[in-house]
């Protein structure tokens, strides 16, 4: 059984529904579809308040019952096992790497499986429209870029300092912190490189007249295209 099995059926369990779980973990329903549906592995701070509203083991949730999942590590049978190139973030890699490792009966690999694409970017998208971002997620992952939701300006700025992002799609509107306050707090610390995504493109011109730097910006309603081709010449690609 994996993750997405795992988690419906612990939800059942506990009579929850997607839409009272995801109330409990402050996401969209549709966030808990995505996760069931196996359209999406949430990242390690997502699996931990999961694992915490379920009231059960991270390693009950993935389906290894015997592992153990810390920020910098992962424990089998107790023993600490070293995830190296890994990035703790992405735990998908993390559950393949931990599946490689028990069908191999324990030999470490000198590197992750080939599979595993470690050198995929990092991509943050801080946007209150959880629509946006969840078919930002559909649309780049396919595309090899390893993409983290925030949905709103406190979670994205938590985030951006946990998962060091290579790239971050920035909306201007939202109701807690506004995105031209995210970007100034970004910059205080970081030249990381920030796309804009706004409805309204004379905001750019005044975050140009305040010196802090972006890379550009897309325009509402969204084009895909636009998105891919911005984030490949950013990269270089």
């Amino acid at each position: 059984m994996n993750f997405p099995d795992n988690l419906k059926k612990v939800r059942r369990e506990k009579s929850l529904s997607q839409q009272q779980l995801a109330d409990k973990l402050g996401v969209a329903q549709s966030t808990i579809g995505m996760w069931e549906a196996g359209a999406r592995t949430p990242k390690l701070e997502e699996l931990n308040r999961l694992a915490t509203a379920l009231k059960i083991t991270i390693g009950r949730l993935i389906g290894q019952k015997h592992i153990e999942i810390t920020k910098g590590s992962i424990r089998i049978d107790g023993k600490k096992i070293d995830i190296g190139e890994l990035d703790p973030t992405d735990v998908d890699g993390i559950i393949e790497y931990i599946q490689y490792i028990k069908n191999k009966k324990g030999t470490l690999p000198k590197s992750p499986p080939p599979n595993m694409n470690v050198n995929a970017k990092k991509v943050l998208i801080i946007d209150d429209e959880q629509e946006i971002c969840e078919m930002l997620y559909s649309f780049l992952v396919p595309h090899n870029y390893k993409v983290f939701l925030a949905f709103n300006g406190q979670m994205g700025l938590e985030y951006f300092e946990e998962i060091k992002p290579d790239i971050v799609l920035l909306d201007l509107k939202m109701p807690d912190i506004d995105g031209v306050e995210v970007l100034k707090i970004i910059r205080k610390v970081s030249d990381t490189p920030v796309v804009i995504i706004t409805g309204h493109p004379e905001e750019v011109s005044e975050i140009h007249l305040t010196g802090l730097k972006i890379e550009g910006y897309i325009e509402k309603p969204i084009s895909l295209k636009a998105v891919l081709n911005s984030l490949k010449h950013i990269v270089g690609e």
